[in-house]
């Protein structure tokens, strides 16, 4: 294998959904069971050697039983044979006891079996601890005998090896802490495996359905037989569909619209290319050249403003700069570009508003091109010789772009149709294409405005307002 397929499979592996819920789940889990498994094997051998413990005080208790004491008080140890075999009957361990006086004198049993380090004393009556028997370990209990006075007069010390001790706690090694530990995580990563598997069954039909979709099937896959957990996934994807619905929309309208608007200039240029053709003299071309002029000039504002269209349009955010910008210095600039054009047609073009920074965040040219159109529609259709355009900027309570003609004004009733494509109001000046106010809107929309139409504020003309959104 290549050392590019183990790298590929390798990312397959970091980034498969199963392998990082395993990762997870599996390494918490062994720890939750070493830990389940440590306690559970402590308190289990507790118990176990309690167990042995208290068999071992039976036994001393036994052996208690056959202490007699003569009349100097000495204890005596009067145990018959069969009893000393039922104590020392253990098939596994070794079993040893002596039988110590108030003196330390050893009555019965191995003297070599260690007495507590404690002094002797009354209470406890039982006491457990660890000692060796002939280099063996052993586990003692030492009983002590009290008289009516609760004085002590004797102790009885019985011991056996730890060999069953060791068995068992081996078996619970085993049993209680080995055998969860290892086998635990793997039965937990079958089940999950499985379970992951059987749970991403949903996914893998919807991506089965979308991959049977054709490339313009941009339909919403809704809700129905998506798990809970995947639903924001599939909003997210529907609500991708409709954003690419309405750009892919907007693009075959674009399309239509511009098949459209520009089949009658062309027409037109072919036409006075032919009338030129056929001319025999000067006279009889420049009538010709000068339509063919006017038509190139119209073209060309038509192609231009199809572009911006589009270029403004739902679907084309790649194509902006946006960027933080002085709109300020913008729109002073832009009405001093129109002053010559304002001038020609005896128009008095203003600009009133802030004249220090008003920062935004947007694309430069198109909102040179929103405003370069507004200011046209005022010149061109609002304002009449001698009158006036004002250009309006101000920055509180937020930034609003206005521009205000002295016309005619619009009819409240084509308020809400002046911003569609190719719109024109009945009886307005020829020239235009009705491309204008559709520009500045879809303009201000991708620059999170709202554009709106009024009334002039002294009863006449026209007012377009662009009120950006605070920042």
């Amino acid at each position: 294998m290549s050392l590019q397929m183990l790298n590929d499979r390798l990312d397959r592996v970091r980034n498969s959904l199963r392998a990082q819920l395993l990762w997870w789940l599996v390494p918490p889990v062994l720890v939750v069971a070493m830990v389940s498994s440590f306690i559970s094997y402590t308190v289990s051998l507790g118990f176990a050697n309690d167990a042995y413990d208290e068999a071992l005080f039976d036994s001393a208790k036994t052996l208690a039983e056959q202490v007699r004491f003569g009349h100097d008080g000495k204890p005596m140890l009067d145990l018959p044979r069969a009893a000393e075999e039922m104590i020392r009957s253990d098939p596994v361990d070794r079993v040893f006891y002596r039988v110590i006086s108030t003196t330390g004198e050893t009555v019965a049993g191995r003297s070599d079996l260690a007495a507590p380090f404690e002094p002797a004393k009354p209470t406890p009556l039982v006491r457990f601890y660890d000692a060796t028997v002939g280099g063996a370990p052993v586990r003692v209990c030492a009983y002590s005998l009290v008289d009516d006075a609760r004085s002590l007069t004797a102790t009885i010390l019985v011991a056996e090896t730890l060999i069953k001790r060791s068995n068992l706690s081996r078996s619970l090694l085993i049993a209680d802490f080995l055998a969860p530990v290892v086998t635990l995580p793997i039965v937990i990563a079958v089940i999950v495996w499985f379970g992951i598997r059987r749970g991403l069954g949903p996914l893998q039909r919807l991506a089965g359905t979308l991959a049977k979709r054709g490339w313009n099937d941009l339909s919403t896959i809704g809700d129905y037989e998506v798990p809970q957990e995947v639903r924001p996934l599939t909003h997210a994807i529907d609500d991708l569909m409709q954003r690419l619905a309405a750009a892919l929309s907007a693009q075959q309208r674009f399309i239509a619209e511009a098949a459209h608007q520009l089949r009658t200039p062309l027409a037109g240029l072919a036409a006075q290319t032919e009338r030129a053709l056929l001319a025999h003299d000067t006279d009889t071309v420049k009538p010709a050249l000068m339509q063919l002029q006017l038509a190139s000039r119209r073209v060309t504002r038509l192609v231009n403003q199809l572009l911006t269209l589009a270029r403004a349009e739902p679907g084309n955010e790649a194509a902006r700069e946006f960027r933080p910008l002085d709109l300020a210095v913008l729109v002073q600039r832009t009405c001093r570009d129109w002053v010559p054009e304002a001038l020609a047609r005896d128009i008095d073009l203003g600009y009133e508003g802030e004249s220090g920074p008003v920062m935004v965040s947007g694309d430069e040219f198109l909102l040179a091109e929103m405003l370069n159109n507004l200011i046209d529609n005022a010149i061109r259709y609002g304002a009449k010789p001698g009158g006036r355009v004002t250009v309006r900027l101000s920055a509180s309570p937020h930034v609003e772009l206005s521009v205000e003609d002295e016309g005619p004004g619009i009819p409240q009733d084509e308020h809400a149709r002046i911003f569609e494509r190719f719109h024109r109001v009945a009886g307005s000046a020829p020239g235009g294409c009705g491309l204008g106010l559709a520009i500045v809107r879809e303009i201000a929309r991708a620059h999170g405005a709202d554009v709106s139409v009024h009334d002039g504020a002294v009863g006449r003309g026209t007012v377009f307002k662009v009120a950006f959104a605070r920042s």
